[in-house]
């Protein structure tokens, strides 16, 4: 679970409420939040266990000069993760940051950045194949897609393969024949991690792109980018091109 992002206008959760109180107040005791949001002790704990358990919050060491008599009240503060999850400014400062590069550095600046940033996928991808391999795993086309799935999707993509099946129409000399089908695949990634980079430089697209068709050894086409507007980036994949079933 992540931490909660706020809109105005919309309603918040009762947990929802108590993250935003625990972000701006924090370190906060329970008896703290239950007084400010009329709530009973008992409540607000099993609210902050839960947010405890999620990885959201993480109960505030007091330093040891500051306790008087007595044992402390638990304080919480905003874990790390949930810190980064929050949102910030990272995308507009990205975004700055790329419009400089190409204003210092041009299109052939812009297409460096774009291959530097997934220079790493074939060697990475490269390392789980050899293990699965050395483990006696038969690393078919297919399987180093998925691989190459669960890899994008550790990277904030939220990748998935779809197969397909294309029905091809009997020739007309063979009336009868058994139907043909050429096995295809959509890879479809239904997060971009740089998609306000991306609406206006295409190059973080492209790059991609060479580097799928690299890593499975025949030509791939994208069909759709979030940038552009569809609610997935699809890639077409031909896992047995030129053959049928």
């Amino acid at each position: 679970m992540t931490a909660p992002e706020y809109e105005p206008g919309v309603a918040l959760t009762t947990r929802d409420r108590l993250v935003e109180a625990i972000s701006t107040h924090g370190p906060i005791t329970a008896r703290r939040l239950a007084e400010s949001f009329g709530l009973t002790s008992a409540a607000v704990r099993r609210h902050l266990a839960a947010l405890e358990a999620d990885g959201i919050i993480t109960e505030h060491d007091v330093p040891v000069a500051h306790r008087g008599r007595g044992r402390p009240s638990k304080s919480f503060v905003l874990s790390q993760s949930a810190h980064e999850e929050l949102p910030g400014g990272y995308d507009e400062l990205a975004v700055m940051a790329v419009q400089e590069l190409a204003r210092c550095g041009g299109d052939e600046a812009i297409v460096a950045l774009a291959e530097r940033r997934v220079a790493d996928w074939e060697g990475k991808l490269a390392q789980r194949v050899a293990e699965r391999e050395a483990a006696g795993e038969d690393v078919t086309l297919q399987r180093r897609l998925e691989l190459l799935s669960e890899l994008l999707t550790e990277r904030g993509y939220a990748t998935t393969v779809r197969p397909l099946h294309v029905p091809l129409p009997a020739p007309a000399r063979h009336t009868g024949a058994a139907p043909r089908t050429v096995v295809t695949a959509q890879l479809c990634h239904g997060r971009c991690p740089v998609l306000d980079v991306a609406e206006d430089h295409p190059e973080l697209c492209e790059a991609e792109t060479r580097v799928i068709s690299r890593i499975i050894g025949a030509p791939v086409q994208r069909l759709a980018t979030l940038a552009q507007g569809a609610h997935a980036c699809t890639t077409h994949i031909p896992l047995m091109e030129g053959r049928t079933l």
